[in-house]
């Protein structure tokens, strides 16, 4: 059984839906560190002129260190309108625009007052419109199953021993992160997901990967979506 896990991430690219969609038993992991300038509280997405800009979920005063689970999101809908004006020019030069924003205006306006409730709870729609069956679950439901790590690279052991897991993947940012050593002694693949980012047509020159799902679905629809999700390999290798 592959297992896998990840910081619930705001709209992600879809290389993390690559990651849901390639395992078993995918783990959102919900009690971490709020960073404001990673992809928890932000993403990307074309701007009318073909560069990129960002698309944020504004949030509650946090204490540094803070933990995502305790992220409020602020009250009322003047950060999701703007969202929804940014994206207005997908309009023009879109041809699954229709059905996209139809979609996210469902997503955006989720009656969510964390920012993890509301990362977990799109993302999780989002996977279930491209067909990914992957059995998912958050580790706030499920802390009393799962053995504390003793350090950050081996809750993939924990998960894994919890689930009755024989694979590990990881995102490719973890490869820096993980020691082979460390899972081939507890009986553990470990490998980390590469999805190749194929170029689709954007209307625009030159193609700008690594967007926010919501800039593939624009352009892809949920069809042409699903099989670029699978573009992916698994690298098993890591220098030790």
């Amino acid at each position: 059984m592959k297992i896998a896990s990840h910081q619930p991430y705001f709209f992600p690219y879809i290389g993390y839906f690559s990651l849901i969609a390639a395992v078993d038993t995918f783990i959102f992991f919900d009690i971490s560190q709020l960073n404001r300038q990673g992809w928890m509280t932000r993403n990307r997405i074309l701007r009318p002129d073909d560069e990129w800009q960002y698309i944020h979920a504004k949030t509650q005063y946090l204490p540094v260190n803070g933990l995502l689970s305790d992220c409020l999101l602020i009250e009322g809908t003047e950060w999701k309108d703007k969202i929804l004006a940014q994206l207005e020019h997908y309009k023009k030069k879109a041809s699954f625009y229709q059905e996209t924003i139809e979609f996210i205006v469902e997503l955006l306006y989720q009656p969510e007052t964390h920012l993890a409730d509301f990362n977990i709870k799109s993302t999780v729609a989002i996977a279930r419109k491209l067909s990914i069956e992957t059995t998912i679950y958050r580790y706030a439901d499920i802390i009393a199953k799962v053995d504390k790590a003793a350090r950050g690279n081996l809750w993939g052991l924990s998960f894994c021993k919890a689930f009755g897991g024989d694979t590990y993947i990881n995102a490719p940012g973890g490869v820096g992160l993980y020691t082979v050593d460390d899972y081939h002694h507890a009986g553990i693949k470990l490998g980390f997901i590469q999805h190749h980012l194929s170029p689709y047509a954007q209307n625009h020159e030159p193609f700008i990967p690594g967007l926010s799902i919501i800039d593939v679905l624009m352009f892809n629809g949920f069809e042409g979506t699903r099989n670029l999700i699978h573009d992916f390999t698994i690298a098993y290798s890591l220098n030790k």
